[in-house]
């Protein structure tokens, strides 16, 4: 597992682009991490309230993340600024951690090769590999939920949940509490918790110490209540048109092309995507059946999570990182059930995820060449670490004051580069009511107005500075 965790973290690097790109949540998890030690925590949050409430679009964004990736990129961005080459290396390390606690839970439950067989099936895939080239929340989350899940399992050893001592019980509820202030489809984690606790109270209920064995529980509600109280964000965040019903749109092809996509299989065939989820339910219902004690923590997390992230109306396929780990060991375990001569299914699974890693090493070459290839030759991936990009953000610094709104196309991170709130949109008239600059990029419709000259002119704009890539507009005369 050593060498498998050794190589995982050598192909994510080689992974990495300079800078980072203009997806801008990280934006608002680096101002979150600054604020720790700046202490304007209130600050960060107020500013992020006006950037959310004056879109176009208000639920584009929560007020604020939960605090937990924050607080732990907190330390290194203290040490390193916005250096995105080396604060990636968290994210390399919470996908190794990730994968080497997830090996130890599985080799409580299937065969050393199968286990290993999984791990390594996930590790080497681009859609893992390539996300460690965002500052984004997956990774911990996940490394947060598989360590809770393997304390869990130690918490058993002695037969049952409620028998573990108070303090393994205490600090199962605390990791809970992690795991939740890290994504908030982290509640899955203690939704499995319970599962686990009322599988083994069964037929037990009169006897057992129900005040111990609600140890985790109630120690969650506290923590959860605590961390509140210090790091204030929304429990349960807000989106338009979200729902079960989402959830159910995207059992579809979103969720389909999200699992194919991180299996490393892209291009598979509906019918045999298909036959795919066959195997995932089927090996859940095996293993419900045949180890509920073992599965049920497993299987209720991953379809918690599930059915949480699919609520949301975006289509982000980072949302089902965490699920397709387990969706995989289920499929490998449906395989090993298979009624073969000598048991030899555990040895089909194994040749299945083996051909998975060969499969994914064949393709890792052209993505690892083309990605070294920029680096050498000095390119900067689109975003706000590029030279245009920064000269734009530094002419905002120059051109407005600190109680200006400017309009940009990302807000979180023109607020990020240039401590200036802003209004994020397509619409002209908004921009109009609510911002004193607009930083538009030349010919470019996405996300905000493309406005010509000639319109500027026309309703009384004048250009405070611009270049070949970029017009800082001033809305003057000012708004009504």
């Amino acid at each position: 597992m050593s060498f498998v965790t050794i190589g995982v973290w050598w192909l994510a690097v080689l992974h990495h682009h300079h800078g980072i790109s203009w997806g801008d949540d990280f934006a608002l998890y680096l101002r979150q991490a600054r604020s720790v030690f700046d202490g304007n925590m209130g600050q960060v949050v107020s500013d992020n309230r006006f950037n959310v409430l004056n879109a176009a679009k208000p639920g584009f964004s929560p007020i604020a993340y939960p605090w937990g990736w924050p607080l732990l990129l907190s330390p290194f961005v203290r040490m390193w600024g916005l250096d995105y080459d080396r604060l990636k290396w968290l994210e390399v390390a919470c996908l190794c951690g990730f994968l080497w606690v997830f090996h130890s839970l599985l080799q409580r439950r299937c065969s050393r090769w199968m286990a290993l067989g999984v791990v390594a099936a996930v590790g080497t895939t681009t859609a893992y590999l390539a996300h460690t080239d965002f500052l984004l929340s997956e990774y911990p989350y996940m490394f947060a939920a598989a360590f809770t899940l393997w304390w869990l399992d130690r918490c058993r050893r002695n037969g049952a949940l409620d028998l573990a001592n108070r303090r393994q019980l205490v600090t199962l509820g605390l990791l809970a509490v992690a795991v939740f202030n890290i994504r908030r489809e982290g509640l899955a984690i203690i939704i499995a918790i319970a599962a686990t606790q009322a599988l083994d109270l069964r037929g037990r209920w009169s006897t057992a110490d129900l005040r111990h064995a609600a140890t985790p529980l109630v120690t969650f509600v506290v923590g959860v209540v605590g961390f509140q109280l210090l790091t204030p964000s929304a429990l349960a965040p807000q989106y338009a048109d979200a729902g079960l019903h989402q959830t159910w749109h995207k059992l579809g092809a979103p969720f389909r092309g999200a699992f194919a996509t991180q299996l490393g299989l892209p291009e598979l065939r509906r019918t045999w995507l298909l036959l795919v989820f066959a195997l995932v339910i089927a090996g859940l219902v095996i293993r419900l059946w045949q180890a509920p004690r073992l599965d049920v923590p497993l299987a209720v997390f991953a379809i918690g999570s599930l059915i949480m992230v699919g609520t949301i109306p975006a289509l982000a396929d980072r949302y089902l990182l965490a699920i397709t780990p387990f969706a995989l060991y289920f499929v490998a375990q449906a395989l090993a059930a298979l009624p073969l001569p000598r048991r030899s299914g555990r040895w089909l699974a194994v040749a299945m995820l083996g051909a998975l890693v060969v499969v994914h090493a064949v393709r890792l070459g052209d993505t690892i060449d083309h990605v070294q290839r920029s680096r050498r030759n000095g390119a900067v991936v689109d975003g706000p670490e590029a030279p245009y990009a920064r000269a734009a953000f530094a002419a905002v610094r120059e051109h407005t004051h600190m109680d200006d709104v400017v309009a940009f196309f990302k807000v979180r991170a023109l607020t990020l580069y240039t401590d200036r709130r802003g209004v994020q949109s397509s619409e002209l008239e908004i921009i109009r009511q609510r911002a004193d600059y607009f930083l538009m990029r030349r010919g470019n419709s996405a996300g905000q107005p493309d406005v010509s000259t000639e319109q500027g002119s026309t309703m009384g704009w004048t250009v405070a500075w611009q270049d070949t890539d970029w017009v800082l507009w001033k809305l003057d005369p000012p708004n009504d």
